[in-house]
């Protein structure tokens, strides 16, 4: 059976992210007879003809951005070369044409030809991160027109930050005008023999309300199908006051509605803190990552998102979307997940506990340390990426916890670089392979190990916590941020009390819910 997915990215940050994972995916492409892929392919990837009839692989994506965030992107290669149109008119035409977004030097390069042989030159292929204006900069993969779907620029004076009802109505109304869900959704989903699931990538700040009434949408027309979201939290996340600035509470607000909706739309949620919230520590050691850099940030998460969904494709694996999510929401009440991983991984893996990120966990909240109570883990699956040992592979094993109810762990080949990836990685923490694969397919001869990790866990209580207290003093002090927003008080009081409750739902027996909350609240106060 197929099992295909459909997948689904909105917004500027996503599409950065979605861009490095397709281009590692186009890496497990074979060119030659006595190779077999790890991967099925269709299961990402969808046959077509292009304008020439000749057969190309394309990703099953359905692909939302501003029209001014595409760049050079074009659809040349489907683009038909009939001008006949032209013709009907036999009148005077004055044309006006806007001066077009050169190339990036990357994409240069690519035209030109990668070299196949020569590791150094296809390295030093790599854009520099002054080099990346826009996702389509560094893209790798053709994308078909159905694809593409170019939402209208935004006037000067409108706002996108935090605009959750702007946002929802912005989605129906291209719905309306462009009849999306009946013509390109449904051309994809019915294309698939077997579908596994839609698997989101969304950025919360400026597309949270976009992705909920598309979510709902979506519902309403495959209610059973298994949904897996990666949501990107804004930059104001966790520690927003609505003392604070009004955009920060604005955004900070507009995550917690986003939190909410995707707990109850999606099968399984992982939301994603802002690089700005990140801490630093011994995970960043081998890395040079510059944080300000979208281009770097999101090749790292893409990594650990492609690694970590890795066993819906891997033909090593039995399972698919809907049994990890299963696993990771056993109970039906852990809706919401954690990703987390390292990257590179070390080839001894024997530092691999200690430099574990959690890029979902709450770091700070209110100027506060998180606490350093361990969680209690109700949910895992594991990704080992590598070639490691027997006892390498036991090793890294018996780093995690022994007693989580459900858990499992897979192993995978090594990540394989695509050119188009950023060079963040140290030199001595680089793994050469030692397979003998042509660089035609833009995969260096560079591997990585990686770790990464879904955890389900009683450490998302305080993330709930954190946007339940914000809405909590938004209704105590009547705060304008509610109504600037369009909403009404009794929508916000709905939304603390839901965020109460999931915070609760995560809390172990030793506490970390909303009691916990309650004595942070306390100890601010006096």
């Amino acid at each position: 059976m197929p099992k295909e997915i459909l997948y689904v990215q909105a917004g500027t940050f996503a599409n950065f992210v979605g861009t490095h994972f397709w281009n590692a995916q186009e890496g497990y492409f074979t060119y030659s007879d006595d190779e077999e892929p790890a991967v099925h392919h269709d299961r990402s990837f969808r046959e077509g003809l292009n304008n020439k009839g000749e057969s190309t692989y394309c990703p099953r994506l359905l692909l939302f951005d501003r029209k001014s965030q595409f760049g050079a992107l074009s659809d040349e290669l489907y683009r038909s070369n009939d001008s006949s149109t032209a013709g009907q008119w036999e009148g005077g035409v004055i044309e006006y044409r806007q001066e077009p977004i050169p190339k990036s030097q990357y994409q240069t390069r690519l035209d030109q030809g990668e070299p196949e042989d020569d590791a150094q030159v296809n390295e030093d292929l790599a854009p520099d991160s002054h080099q990346i204006r826009f996702w389509s900069d560094y893209s790798r993969v053709f994308l078909h027109p159905r694809t593409l779907q170019r939402l209208p620029d935004l006037a000067d004076w409108e706002a996108a930050d935090g605009e959750w009802i702007k946002s929802r109505e912005s989605f129906q109304q291209y719905d309306i005008d462009h009849d999306l869900m009946e013509n390109e959704m449904r051309n994809f989903v019915e294309e698939c023999d077997g579908l596994q699931g839609l698997q989101l990538f969304s950025d919360c700040n400026a597309f949270g309300g976009f992705t909920d009434a598309f979510l709902t949408a979506f519902l309403d027309e495959f209610p059973k199908l298994t949904s897996l979201a990666f949501s990107f939290l804004s930059d104001a996340s966790s520690n927003a006051t609505v003392t604070a600035e009004e955009p920060e509470a604005t955004k900070a607000l507009n995550d917690a509605l986003s939190l909410r909706s995707l707990y109850s739309l999606s099968t399984l949620n992982v939301p994603i803190q802002h690089p700005s919230a990140w801490e630093r520590g011994d995970w960043l050691d081998d890395l040079r990552l510059e944080m300000r850099s979208p281009y770097h940030t999101s090749a790292l998460l893409s990594t650990h998102i492609e690694s970590a969904t890795l066993p819906f494709r891997l033909k090593a694996s039995e399972h698919d979307m809907s049994s990890i999510s299963g696993l990771l929401n056993m109970s039906g009440t852990t809706g919401t997940a954690h990703i987390a991983g390292t990257y590179p991984l070390s080839a001894a893996a024997s530092d691999a506990q200690k430099k574990v990120y959690d890029f979902s966990a709450v770091t700070e909240f209110r100027g506060k340390s998180r606490s350093q109570k361990l969680a209690t883990e109700y949910g895992r699956a594991q990704v080992l990426r590598g070639d490691f040992s027997s006892t390498e592979w036991l090793k890294v094993n018996g780093m995690f916890p022994s007693n989580t109810p459900t858990s499992i762990s897979f192993r995978a080949p090594a990540y394989p670089t695509p050119t188009s990836f950023p060079r963040i990685v140290k030199e001595a923490s680089m793994l050469s392979s030692s397979s003998n694969r042509s660089s035609q397919n833009g995969v260096s001869d560079i591997y990585h190990n990686v770790f990464s990790a879904l955890t389900t866990s009683s450490a998302t209580s305080r993330l709930f916590a954190s946007h339940a207290r914000l809405a909590q003093e938004c209704v105590d002090k009547r705060a304008e941020v509610v109504t600037r927003m369009g909403l009404e008080f009794d929508e916000i009081r709905d939304l603390k009390d839901d965020l109460w409750a999931l915070c609760d739902q995560y809390a172990d027996d030793g506490g970390e819910g909303r009691e916990d909350a309650d004595e942070e609240i306390g100890e601010d106060e006096e």
